[in-house]
Order: C-alpha cells, then structure tokens, then sequence
C-alpha cells in the first residue's frame, strides 16, 4: 500500500478515535447523573430501558475504541493493509468501508463461511416427520 494511502488511512483512524473517546466521554457524563425518581412505573422503565441501551451501546464504542487503536499500531508497524491470516494486500475499498479490518475480503467471507450451520437442500424441515 503507497505511503500516502498509509497516511490517509491514519487520519481517519486517528479522526475516528477522537469522535469515539468524545462520545464515550459524553454517554458517561450522561450516565453519571442521578437517577430521578418517577412516579409512573413506565416512566422508570423507559428511563432504565434508555439507560441500559446507553451502557450496550457503550461497550460497542470501547470495543471499536480497541479495533481503532489496534489498526493505528498496525500503521505504526507497517502492517496496515495486510491480511492477518493469508498475507495478501486488503483492498483499498475494503478498508474505506471498515478501516479497522483486518482480513481480505476472500478471508473476512471464508470465516463468516464457517460459522453459518450446513443444511443440507435435500433434508427435510424435521427428521421426525420421516420416522
């Protein structure tokens, strides 16, 4: 991958980490603040249902924050745009898509192959309608 590419991808990343620590900066000054008290059972509820999509949505951003800071030390290392599990290059709209990856497409596609369960078109819907 050019030098230049290198350099832009290194500043998305880098803009993507400053938006993310910002973010999660905010969601836990947010989550900080007490916890009113409501009168109305379903406003509880939606307050503790908003909270807790607040924390999901939390871990999401701490993982990509990981993601984002493991692909600026590949940048570091020179082994941004390498596939980590056949070595060839990653193409260059791949990484526009998910600047953080870190398998080719062929691969990224071969893993997600893995874990879908076989059915076989031949099989019926239930084994034990046949017996």
């Amino acid at each position: 991958m050019g030098h230049l590419d290198v350099d832009r991808f290194r500043q998305v990343l880098s803009d993507m980490l400053e938006t993310l620590i910002g973010q999660s900066r905010d969601a836990l000054d947010v989550m900080s603040q007490e916890v009113a008290s409501f009168a109305d059972v379903t406003d509880r509820a939606t307050a503790e249902s908003d909270r807790h999509l607040g924390i999901i949505m939390g871990e999401r951003d701490r993982q990509l924050i990981a993601e984002v800071r493991e692909a600026l030390g590949r940048v570091r290392e020179g082994e941004y745009g390498i596939c980590q599990e056949c070595g060839e290059e990653i193409g260059e709209a791949r990484l526009r898509a998910q600047p953080t990856a870190t398998l080719c497409v062929h691969c990224k596609a071969l893993l997600e192959d893995m874990g879908r369960p076989y059915l076989s078109p031949s099989r019926s819907e239930s084994a034990f309608l046949e017996e």
